[in-house]
C-alpha cells in the first residue's frame, strides 16, 4: 500500500518557469515569427509563410530553445533558419559567437532594434488577446495539481519580466500576487549570475533556517553547470535538479548527471518531490493510480 510521506515544513523549492513549470516555447517561437515578418516583410514575400515552411521553421525554433537566453534572440533564430535550415546546428554548437556575428553582418548593432519589436509584438498579443497568449504558454501536465497539493513554500526565479511572469503566474496557477511579492525573482539575466545570487538570498531567508532543506529545479544546463563550477559551497545547502522535460538536449542531460551534486530529473519524479519532499521511486507491487499512469504517459 502507498502511504503518503507526513508533510514536513522543512523543504522549500524553487522553481525555474519557462521549461519547468509552463512550455513557453510555444509562445515564444510563434510570437519570434510574428515579430520577425513585421521586422523583415521581404522574408515573407507578398504573403503568409507556406503552412508547411511554417511547421519546419516552428520545429526548427522548438530544437533550438536551448540555447535562448534573452527573448528577441528567437528573432534571429527564426530568420537564420528560415534561410538556411542547417543553421540549427550551428546555433546548438556555438550559439553566443554565432549571434554575435550574425548581428554585426545584419547591422543590428546589440540586438536594441530586435529586441524592441520583440516585445512590441508580445504586448500588442497580450493587449488584443490575453486569454490566447496566456494559453501559448500552457502548464505542464500535473505541476498545477502538484503545486496546489504541496505543502511546501516555493519561489519563482525567472529570466522573465517581472509583469509578464505576474500575468501568468496569475491566470495559470492562480496565485495572488504582484511583481513586488517577495515569493518572485523576476528578469535574472544574465541567468547563471542571477539564479545563483537568488539562491543565496533565498537561502539567507527565515523559511531557509534550521536546516531546511532547499531544492533548486531548472532545465538550464549552463546554470547547473554555473554553480557546480562557480559556486560549490551552494551544493552544501541545495539539491540541484535538471528538468529533463524542459529545454535541454540529450548531451547537456548526459553532462549533467556528472556533475556533482545535481540530479537529472523527470516530471513524475517532480510530482513527487513537490507532494512529498522526495523522489521514492519504490516499486510497490501495486497497479498504479490513475495520476501516475497519466504523469507518465504525458513524460517528456
Amino acid at each position: 500500500m502507498r502511504v503518503a510521506a507526513t508533510a514536513c515544513p522543512s523543504d522549500v523549492f524553487v522553481l525555474d518557469f519557462d521549461g519547468v513549470v509552463v512550455d513557453s516555447e510555444v509562445e515564444v517561437s510563434t510570437s519570434a515569427l510574428g515579430a520577425c515578418a513585421g521586422y523583415w516583410p521581404q522574408l515573407f514575400g507578398e504573403g503568409q509563410l507556406a503552412e508547411r515552411l511554417r511547421q519546419r521553421v516552428r520545429a526548427d525554433l522548438r530544437a533550438t530553445r536551448p540555447r535562448l537566453i534573452n527573448g528577441w534572440e528567437a528573432l534571429v533564430m527564426a530568420r537564420l533558419v528560415l534561410e538556411d535550415q542547417g543553421s540549427v546546428a550551428r546555433i546548438l554548437a556555438d550559439w553566443e559567437p554565432l549571434l554575435e556575428t550574425t548581428l554585426a553582418a545584419w547591422g543590428e548593432g546589440d540586438g536594441g532594434g530586435l529586441s524592441a519589436a520583440f516585445e512590441a509584438h508580445r504586448a500588442a498579443q497580450l493587449a488584443a488577446d490575453a486569454d490566447s497568449f496566456v494559453a501559448l504558454n500552457p502548464l505542464y501536465p500535473g505541476v498545477a495539481d502538484a503545486l496546489q497539493e504541496s505543502p511546501y513554500p516555493y519561489y519563482i526565479a525567472s529570466s522573465k519580466a517581472a509583469g509578464r511572469l505576474v500575468t501568468l503566474l496569475c491566470a495559470s496557477l492562480g496565485l495572488d500576487i504582484d511583481t513586488a511579492s517577495p515569493r518572485l525573482f523576476a528578469g535574472l539575466i544574465p541567468p547563471n549570475e542571477r539564479k545563483i545570487a537568488a539562491l543565496r538570498a533565498i537561502a539567507a531567508r527565515q523559511v531557509a533556517a534550521g536546516g531546511a532543506t532547499l531544492h533548486f529545479v531548472d532545465d538550464r544546463f549552463e546554470t547547473m553547470h554555473a554553480i557546480a563550477e562557480q559556486a560549490p559551497d551552494l551544493l552544501e545547502r541545495w539539491q540541484l535538479y535538471l528538468a529533463d522535460w524542459g529545454y535541454n538536449t540529450p548531451e547537456e542531460r548526459a553532462a549533467a548527471a556528472a556533475l556533482p551534486g545535481v540530479r537529472l530529473l523527470s516530471r513524475p519524479q517532480f510530482l513527487e518531490l513537490l507532494k512529498w519532499g522526495v523522489v521514492m521511486e519504490v516499486d510497490d507491487g501495486c497497479e498504479p493510480t490513475q495520476e501516475e499512469a497519466e504523469a507518465a504517459a504525458n513524460a517528456s
